[in-house]
């Protein structure tokens, strides 16, 4: 299994910064988006071997999607920049939302269609996350969809357990009756309702450790990401003991390293997020 966090712009650091961070503390993968390409060399040059996935524009984040057809040139040119720069940024997959671009003139199929035409043209695997505007059904049907569209180009999908969760859904018992292909898990605590991207233990409500518990039952050894977005300085610490509570119940070795190397470290981290 390997374990990330999101890395983008962050008050001030930009990715090739986050990157070098992370490097330091361990992390052997992240979850990258289109800002590495606002300084591609500096990315590459702090990367190394970390792999990486691929977070693809999404509505509610970006203010667009691949189906908003008045930002296609836009698209257009990120699909071009992946596929010439996905073997040096190490991208094991590209991650994508079903349609969420509000297009009153074109239908659910339509916005469909768009949305896979756009992600045959990855030279990367796909995978497909929930969202908060699908239920599970509906989610699965979109996925049975992309699975007729994409063949072999789709490998599985992302479970975003805050995304059930904020729609009013048990995420513990999706997850234990979940029999799909899967190849991510998305995780950051939240509030009813409100899809927070809280660090651990920050006042959320998700039921965490019950999740880790069925995976762990599972013997899940795929990719977990933390989407998590610290509101102050303060929070950092909070990031990090949410990947350590990750590594302390799946890999009892890579916890104890990365507590060590956090012990060399921390005046570091310390000087470079104030």
């Amino acid at each position: 299994m390997l374990v990330g966090i999101t890395v983008d712009k962050y008050k001030g650091l930009n990715p090739a910064s986050i990157i070098k961070l992370t490097r330091k503390i361990g992390l052997k993968f992240i979850e990258i988006t289109k800002s590495v390409f606002d300084d591609l060399p500096s990315v590459l040059e702090e990367l190394g071997h970390i792999k990486t996935g691929f977070h693809l524009p999404n509505y509610g984040d970006n203010g667009y999607d691949f189906t908003c057809l008045d930002r296609e040139d836009e698209s257009d040119r990120l699909i071009e920049l992946i596929n010439k720069n996905h073997k040096s940024l190490n991208v094991q997959y590209c991650l994508s939302h079903p349609p969420e671009c509000p297009a009153e003139e074109k239908s659910r199929d339509e916005l469909d269609s768009i949305l896979f035409d756009k992600l045959n043209k990855l030279e990367t695997p796909v995978i497909i996350e929930n969202v908060q505007g699908l239920s599970v059904q509906q989610f699965s049907e979109f996925y049975k969809k992309a699975e007729q569209a994409l063949k072999s180009k789709l490998i599985g999908q992302c479970f975003d357990a805050p995304h059930y969760y904020v729609r009013g859904d048990d995420p513990v018992a999706i997850l234990r009756n979940h029999n799909g292909p899967l190849q991510c898990v998305h995780l950051s605590d939240c509030r009813s309702g409100r899809d927070s991207h809280l660090p651990f233990d920050s006042g959320g409500e998700l039921p965490i450790p019950e999740i880790l518990e069925i995976l762990k039952e599972r013997n899940y050894d795929n990719f977990i990401n933390l989407e998590l977005l610290p509101r102050s300085a303060s929070d950092i610490g909070a990031v990090i003991k949410s990947y350590l509570t990750i590594l302390k119940t799946f890999n009892r070795l890579d916890y104890y390293r990365t507590k060590f190397r956090l012990l060399i470290y921390a005046p570091v981290l310390k000087r470079k997020i104030k």
